[in-house]
């Protein structure tokens, strides 16, 4: 074969690789006539972010935003004809000072929580990322939670995760540090028995500083439903934001990942030498050809991984019902079809009665087979496109897709009247209360549930063995 023609070839193949990462995406997103004037009297949005949540979101030594979330505000930049401007931080809990006074618009990454409700609006989620805890080797995996709450845990200051545990746990010892580098370093030193956070992000950290000596235990219920965090005095950036979400294609989302991913070869500036040309050429694609077997192995293997982990953090592990973490990516689902459609959906949140006698005077193993039993129950009796999942210990809730609060309460008579007659494995009556909720409109998901789980203790005050919607006295 000729030089030439050799030449042609190469250049035909790194043209197709570079094809296959330079794909085009979408720009613009439709505003209205006033979210396009209100933009334009604005001029520029002014963003606060975390400066050490890295890979999600960071702050570089020459003061630039980075992380995958800067990638992110890169493209919807250009889909609003926008400048969104960083102000500059130096903690997580000043940047939510900063959009508390008015310093900042919106925040990178935030989370729903009920503490920054009087001054932070949030997005519809656009990614979702289970807590996990990072322990030190030689302690055992953690199944569920409940086996370590009574230890003591690090988290970063001002992190909605640890308002989430210590509503979930109220009497978790959590201590604050600064960094998630702090954070582990107590882990590493025995200081504390594990550190919260994302997978990604232990991961990252522990690579950065050489943190080597930990090993992650476990994915918890809990999870970061990460959304656009947005000043209450900036209502119409909520609109536009939820646009943007709404508008960035799957591809687009790749496309933030494969930035991160991506590796830049720079071309030979010497045309002289063919030969010298050529060789290096073809070390560059020998290259490229290892690194995609390398890299092929190891995805495999990442594959076989990840669908070991979703099963563990999507499924709880005593009874196989979905676990809080698929609640809420269905609970995301439901919400979008009900503001398409304005049409309702519902929650049952139940409890067993009594369950502490039966593992007081039968053992834990007998009041986990019951759990068992009792998941069973529940799941034959809900239609096809209703979920039952573990609330956590011996609650239990049922996501009743298009139904009204009337049409739920009707299904929880049922459950309650199957449970009270089902024969347990045990020498007494087992029966169960039930708080019934429907889901409003412009509310968000965790006050449907706040709503139902009101009614669920007004029905254990009342006696149990009842139910009770969350409208009525």
């Amino acid at each position: 074969m000729e030089p030439r023609t050799v030449c042609r070839y190469i250049a035909f193949m790194l043209v197709w690789i570079g094809f296959l990462v330079c794909l085009p995406v979408r720009a613009e997103v439709v505003l209205s006539s006033d979210e396009q004037d209100y933009l334009t009297k604005k001029q520029s949005i002014t963003l606060c972010t975390d400066p050490d949540w890295l890979p999600y979101e960071g702050i570089d030594e020459k003061g630039r935003f980075t992380g995958i979330m800067s990638d992110f505000y890169d493209l919807w930049s250009d889909k609003i004809k926008t400048p969104i401007e960083l102000v500059t931080t130096s903690s997580w809990e000043q940047s939510l000072q900063f959009v508390q006074a008015g310093q900042c618009d919106i925040l990178a990454s935030a989370q729903d929580v009920p503490s920054r409700r009087e001054w932070l609006n949030v997005t519809r989620p656009f990614i979702f990322y289970p807590l996990a805890v990072a322990t030190q080797p030689d302690h055992e995996f953690v199944v569920k939670f409940e086996q370590i709450r009574e230890r003591d845990f690090v988290m970063v200051e001002g992190y909605a995760g640890v308002e989430m545990l210590r509503n979930r746990y109220p009497h978790i010892n959590i201590r604050i540090v600064d960094t998630p580098r702090h954070g582990l370093k107590q882990v590493e030193t025995g200081q504390a028995y594990g550190y919260i956070d994302t997978v990604p992000t232990i991961n990252y950290q522990m690579l950065r500083w050489g943190i080597s000596h930990l090993k992650i235990s476990g994915v918890l219920d809990q999870q970061y439903a990460m959304s656009v965090g947005v000043s209450t005095r900036e209502p119409q950036l909520l609109d536009i934001f939820n646009k943007v979400i709404t508008d960035t294609t799957e591809m687009e989302r790749q496309r933030v990942l494969a930035n991160w991913l991506s590796i830049d070869y720079p071309q030979p500036a010497d045309n002289a030498l063919f030969w010298q040309l050529l060789a290096g050429i073809l070390l560059v694609l020998l290259v490229l050809v290892y690194r995609y077997w390398q890299m092929h192995h190891h995805n495999r293997n990442l594959l076989h991984l990840n669908t070991r982990l979703e099963q563990i953090s999507q499924h709880d592990h005593l009874t196989g019902l979905a676990n809080r973490y698929a609640l809420y990516q269905r609970f995301t689902l439901e919400l979008d079809a009900a503001n398409r459609s304005q049409q309702a959906f519902s929650l049952i949140l139940l409890d067993v009665d009594y369950f502490k006698t039966i593992n007081d005077e039968y053992g834990h193993d007998v009041g986990d087979d019951v759990i068992k039993e009792f998941a069973l129950l529940l799941k034959s009796m809900v239609r096809e496109n209703d979920l039952v999942g573990r609330w956590g210990g011996e609650e239990f809730l049922i996501l009743c897709s298009q139904t009204s609060q009337n049409g739920a309460l009707r299904l929880a008579e049922q459950m309650r009247l199957q449970i009270q007659q089902y024969v347990f494995n045990v020498d007494q009556l087992i029966t169960a209360s039930f708080g019934v909720s429907e889901f409003r409109h412009g509310e968000v998901i965790n006050d449907t549930i706040k709503r139902a789980d009101e009614a669920l203790y007004r029905a254990k005050d009342n006696g149990r063995n009842q139910i009770v919607t969350a409208d009525s006295d």
